[in-house]
């Protein structure tokens, strides 16, 4: 695990704030849980916490100079347990948690267990977990890591400080992405706007070269639906069919763009457009585009999303959104 400070942490700066006056004061708590989307920082937060709880400073916690901090640097703390499945977390692997819980610390007067993913907890494991909650022993803490809440028992929510992960406002990822990975502010502009505000996902497309060429190719669909006959448009199916398992991800990208037409159309401001780097296009279409069609447009795309979620036949929910999305781009 790399060394992170709590400050890295973007954009959860008052919910960092509290932690680091509880590290401070020695409040913390028997059990946290950390909730939030993928991607905005669960595992630092959850990092930072474990090493401000072994610290062994006399003033700010985490201190980053003890040998504890140091060794939690390294990834070899013998004091922090990282528990991580692939699939579903078995009653079998809390069972070890609790075995090790009953061992005082060797090193130091605290030990941390990270379970990530908790929400993969079966019901057993999490029945398990919950005798620990109950009674946990004075030196440990731990840490419960989920996307969703929802898949935990309320009886284990209701045994552990809650900390909500909030997404990142897109003005910061950029500022971030540029600041700091030195990419341009047309770049950064896209990345953030498909983060969903979170910053570890906008760091993965920054490095995604297949996200990139699906934005690149969808984009160059969108000129297809004005400039190529039905017939033509249809073969694009081969592009759907090819990216199967993207496919929310392309209808997202096609929202954007049409998004972006209908605000430049209205307003003739590029700066409020995401796809800055294609303004280009943007200025083709948006030009030969009507108002009111693009509006249309988008909710054909809305409508097609919502299709998937009721299990329409793939090849027919977009054969028809082309179609329909062709009746609109009419020149």
């Amino acid at each position: 695990m790399m060394d992170m400070a709590f400050e890295a942490i973007l954009g959860q700066e008052r919910l960092i704030e509290n932690l680091k006056k509880a590290l401070n004061r020695q409040q913390i708590s028997h059990a946290y849980l950390l909730e939030g989307e993928k991607g905005l920082g669960k595992r630092k937060v959850a990092y930072e916490i474990a090493k401000g709880i072994c610290c062994r400073g006399e003033e700010k916690r985490p201190c980053n100079e003890c040998t504890s901090c140091k060794k939690l640097q390294h990834g070899n703390h013998p004091e922090v347990k990282w528990l991580q499945e692939e699939t579903s977390i078995k009653i079998e692997s809390i069972r070890q948690i609790q075995k090790n819980l009953q061992m005082k610390p060797y090193e130091g007067s605290k030990k941390v267990y990270i379970i990530c993913d908790a929400e993969k907890m079966t019901i057993q494991a999490q029945n398990a977990l919950l005798k620990t909650l109950e009674e946990p022993p004075e030196y440990a803490t731990i840490l419960l890591l989920t996307t969703n809440a929802v898949g935990l028992l309320p009886t284990i929510t209701s045994r552990c400080q809650r900390l909500k992960l909030l997404p990142v406002s897109m003005e910061k990822i950029q500022n971030y992405l540029v600041g700091e990975k030195g990419i341009t502010l047309e770049e950064a502009k896209v990345m953030a706007a498909f983060s969903n505000g979170a910053i570890g996902k906008a760091l993965q497309l920054m490095e995604d070269e297949a996200f990139k060429n699906r934005r690149k190719e969808t984009i160059r669909m969108t000129r297809d639906i004005m400039d190529k006959n039905t017939i033509q448009l249809l073969e694009t199916m081969n592009f759907f069919n090819q990216e199967k398992d993207n496919i929310e991800e392309i209808l997202e990208i096609m929202m954007g763009w049409y998004r972006d037409l209908l605000i430049y159309k209205d307003t003739k401001k590029k700066e409020y457009t995401i796809n800055i780097d294609e303004i280009q296009e943007i200025f083709y279409q948006a030009d030969k585009l009507i108002l009111k069609n693009i509006k249309e447009m988008i909710l054909i795309i809305e409508r097609t999303k919502n299709n998937f979620r009721s299990n329409v036949n793939f090849q027919l929910n977009l054969e028809v959104m082309l179609l329909d999305l062709k009746q609109k781009a009419k020149i």
